[in-house]
């Protein structure tokens, strides 16, 4: 029972550490510096690392350790067709179901992003903050199984994303939410799922051009 649960403590602290930025996408592991880092021996680490690269979080490398998996465009273009598929039809079920307290968690995000944004904190505090936006949508639609789905690919978009010298468009983004929050209020079905669609795929652009950008600057060193 101790060995598993020091894998388990193990895999969330090297999540946690590429969430933070700490470990970044790109960067090699090995099982030496994480038995140094997260004082904890080989063993569990080797577990928590094999999880990780099953879940796609990093990548195993040859007789040389790991390498924290980095975002492709394949990849973007595979999350975001789902997500759009699932949150369109997240949308309408929520539009169906939704309840006064459900409209006041969603409105209650809205205003947490806003003043994420205005008190200029941590990117990953409104990564944070914006996942919990569409899972809340997902939540309100009442299908668990979805939620799942959705959140395990809002969570591959965060951890596998590279910050450094990105523009977040946060104010886009919350114009986007709270446009979609009160489609979803007014329940205008058509609109509250056009104004989704088209912030997902306003999102997914951005990241392609991230993505495009970082590999020029590869291929000119």
């Amino acid at each position: 029972m101790e060995y598993f649960s020091l894998a388990e403590i193990a895999y969330k602290k090297i999540k946690e550490a590429i969430l933070k930025h700490e470990i970044v996408p790109g960067q090699r592991l090995s099982h030496e510096e994480l038995v140094l880092r997260l004082n904890i021996s080989q063993t569990p680490i080797r577990e928590a690392l094999s999880r990780l690269a099953q879940e796609g979080y990093v990548t195993r490398l040859t007789n040389r350790g790991y390498r924290v998996s980095e975002m492709t465009a394949e990849e973007v273009v595979e999350l975001f067709g789902l997500r759009c598929a699932l949150e369109s039809h997240c949308v309408d079920e929520a539009i169906r179901r939704h309840t006064p307290d459900d409209l006041s968690a969603l409105e209650r995000n809205v205003k947490s992003y806003r003043n994420a944004i205005t008190a200029n904190g941590p990117l990953v505090d409104r990564y944070l903050i914006n996942k919990d936006f569409h899972l809340t949508v997902a939540r309100i639609a009442g299908n668990k199984s979805v939620c799942r789905i959705l959140d395990d690919a809002c969570e591959k978009l965060v951890l596998k994303r590279r910050i450094e010298g990105v523009s977040h468009g946060g104010f886009a983004v919350l114009r986007h939410h709270r446009e979609i929050f009160q489609a979803i209020k007014r329940k205008d079905k058509k609109k509250a799922q056009d104004l989704m669609k088209a912030h997902l795929e306003e999102i997914k652009n951005m990241l392609l051009r991230q993505i495009e950008a970082r590999t020029r600057r590869a291929s000119a060193r």
